[in-house]
């Protein structure tokens, strides 16, 4: 069932390497189980097209050859991995470095070869030709590796080096910080001699997705909460009740989540959940396990009237102005502070505070929250 897998990531070393967005491919390798190559550097969007195309994915490799990019894309193509529980490979000759590192780091299998370059440092910040260590953007990383349970030696390790270096990732180094990885011997595959899974002789195969790595699942409803993005072709569907909105999901095989919104009696079927935000007048339900979604700042239930979106930004002049705030912070901020109507919050770690909350405009790096009152 792998011999193709093997032969596909055996000959990886030949695709050049892309300038530009990355370049997602996907290869099905059996019924169920599918190959994505990733190729290129990580640009703004990157990360919401592999989302999309991991959806249709139920087990997957995801084989890199990228030199990184922005820090947030990596980080969500490492959620996205980590939730579907994907493997994640580099093959022989082929550069996983910085963000993209970060998004291999995700992988319920981390697979690599001794040729293959694995590479990280320390998150910046460029300004004027400068490259500055961004706090912020290392304390985003640090939290997205806890997020992953890697342990602090980990953390360390991948944040440690200074922005004009690159810590190159041994197998030694693996063992010693605590990183499990399976080191494979692809390039063997293109002489025809055995490697450590499929090849000419697939009984030798160690590397499998067993059935066992998908979650045993059950559902879990949170009320007031969004859980945005991943919606599948078609939304919203137009029904009056959260329930037939999940029995809506639960007809249809590739969705896993739901959100209900009660005031538009609109249903939004998804194929996975990665967060949930504070929403009065939606209710949500996921089919999986309840550490697989990340709760957004507290959950103020129905205590208060509050609507957080991704997406989406207030327009006007902020009466405050927080920086390397995270959004969970900049969220909760807002809602115990009484003249606050809404925020807005870009990756950057910018939070920006409003006494209206309106007009808005759309604008894919951003969040906002607005008072529902």
């Amino acid at each position: 069932m792998f011999k193709r897998l093997a032969l596909v990531l055996g000959f990886l070393w030949m695709m050049p390497l892309n300038a530009g967005a990355a370049q997602l491919q996907m290869e099905k390798l059996s019924e169920n189980i599918h190959l994505i190559l990733v190729d290129g550097e990580f640009i703004e969007g990157d990360d919401t097209r592999f989302k999309n195309m991991a959806i249709t994915a139920e087990r997957a490799v995801v084989a890199f050859n990228s030199p990184g990019g922005l820090v947030q894309v990596g980080i969500e193509i490492g959620r996205t991995i980590a939730i579907k529980g994907f493997y994640t490979a580099v093959a022989d000759q082929h550069v996983c470095a910085s963000s993209c590192g970060l998004a291999w780091l995700a992988g319920h299998k981390r697979l690599l070869s001794p040729t293959s370059k694995i590479g990280f440092h320390a998150a910046f910040n460029n300004e004027n030709g400068r490259q500055d260590v961004s706090s912020a953007g290392n304390a985003l990383v640090g939290s997205y590796l806890q997020q992953l349970n890697l342990n602090p030696n980990i953390i360390v390790y991948v944040t440690a080096t200074r922005p004009s270096s690159m810590q190159w990732l041994t197998a030694d180094d693996a063992e010693r910080i605590g990183l499990d990885v399976e080191v494979l011997r692809l390039g063997d595959a293109a002489a025809g001699a055995p490697v450590p899974f499929g090849g000419a002789a697939e009984e030798q195969a160690n590397l499998s997705v067993p059935e066992s790595t998908v979650p045993q699942r059950s559902w879990l409803y949170f009320d007031y909460t969004d859980l945005p993005g991943y919606d599948l072709p078609g939304m919203p569907l137009k029904l009056e009740t959260a329930a037939q909105c999940q029995s809506a999901c639960q007809a249809t095989d590739r969705c896993s989540a739901f959100t209900f919104n009660q005031i538009h009696r609109a249903c939004f079927l998804k194929g996975m959940a990665a967060e949930a935000l504070q929403f009065s007048g939606a209710v949500s339900g996921y089919y999986g396990q309840a550490s697989e979604i990340s709760r957004v700042g507290h959950d103020f239930g129905a205590s208060v009237a509050f609507r957080t979106s991704r997406n989406v930004e207030i327009v006007g002049k902020p009466f405050a102005r927080i920086k390397n705030f995270s959004l969970a912070a900049c969220q909760d901020q807002c809602v115990l502070t009484p003249s606050c109507q809404g925020f807005t919050f870009y990756r950057n770690g910018m939070c920006l505070m409003f006494e209206a909350r309106n007009p808005t405009k759309a604008n894919l790096t951003s969040v906002a929250g607005v008072r529902a009152d």
